[in-house]
């Protein structure tokens, strides 16, 4: 994914909180420090503290990815997208639409190894629980039972929670899963179930299927970033664009032509969809 890619890895430079930028330009007022500059980071008070652990460090989400380097570039908001991109049919926009993405592999809220940095540096947003909160308030996202999450258990613990409960534990993992679905009581599982994770309603599948561009254009080996000085560009922003009226239901074909003209192969349409 180019340089997005390994932005959650990357390391900085210790960055001050607003209150220290602000303090340090009183204290020097032959420097102009602004609120978006790379000497600040952005405002992280409505993150919830037990989804705290699951970010980097507050300094992490400067206003600017890789701040101080020629690569530096200004992060552009969730809110300053929603005034320069199209929503879909139901209202979301390509940040929500993501989510839902993330969200059908079992693993959000809290996800084991963290909240990656492109949800910030990528598309903008810092609060990632109150923007999967919003989905689920308009009907999007639901919790999901023990039973709906076992698909997500380990082997070693499918095998477990048939033992527990006197079952035979022999078999493929799709065995397993429908062994316990059948007969174990869901109080059964809770106990080896992970932290409570979301899943698509029907609506939230419908929307994610009708906008697959958006996961597609996200993993694309061929996304360029948004600076066209080294010419066309090739990302999620531009294909959004193509769908001023929300209906993207043919985006594999829209989106099978630009690869066909750029690099020679159809990959929206091919087998395996990219």
């Amino acid at each position: 994914m180019g340089i997005i890619s390994f932005l959650v890895g990357k390391k900085q430079a210790p960055h001050r909180t607003l209150t220290e930028v602000n303090t340090h330009a009183a204290e020097s007022p032959g420097k102009s420090i602004v609120r978006d500059s790379p000497d600040s980071y952005i405002d992280a008070s409505s993150i919830s503290p037990d989804e705290r652990p699951f970010y980097q460090p507050d300094s992490y989400y400067t206003y600017y990815s890789y701040p101080g380097t020629h690569m530096s570039q200004r992060v552009i908001t969730f809110e300053e997208r929603k005034a320069t991109t199209f929503p879909t049919a139901r209202g979301l926009f390509v940040a929500e639409v993501l989510l839902l993405e993330y969200c059908s592999y079992g693993n959000y809220p809290k996800p084991k190894n963290g909240y990656p940095g492109f949800w910030w540096f990528k598309y903008g947003i810092r609060d990632v629980g109150h923007a999967l909160l919003s989905l689920e308030q308009r009907g999007f996202l639901q919790w999901a039972s023990a039973k709906d999450t076992i698909k997500h258990l380990k082997i070693d613990e499918l095998k477990q929670v048939l033992t527990d409960a006197g079952l035979s534990a022999s078999g493929r993992k799709a065995d397993l899963i429908e062994r316990i679905t059948a007969y174990v009581p869901e109080d059964k599982i809770t106990a080896f179930s992970h932290t409570p994770k979301y899943m698509l309603t029907e609506k939230g599948k419908l929307e994610l299927q009708e906008n697959g561009y958006v996961p597609y254009m996200h993993k694309h080996h061929y996304t360029t970033t948004e600076n066209s000085s080294f010419g066309e560009t090739f990302n999620v922003w531009d294909i959004n664009k193509l769908f001023p009226d929300g209906n993207a239901s043919n985006w594999r074909d829209v989106v099978g032509r630009i690869e066909q003209r750029r690099f020679g192969v159809n990959m929206a349409n091919s087998q395996n969809g990219g």
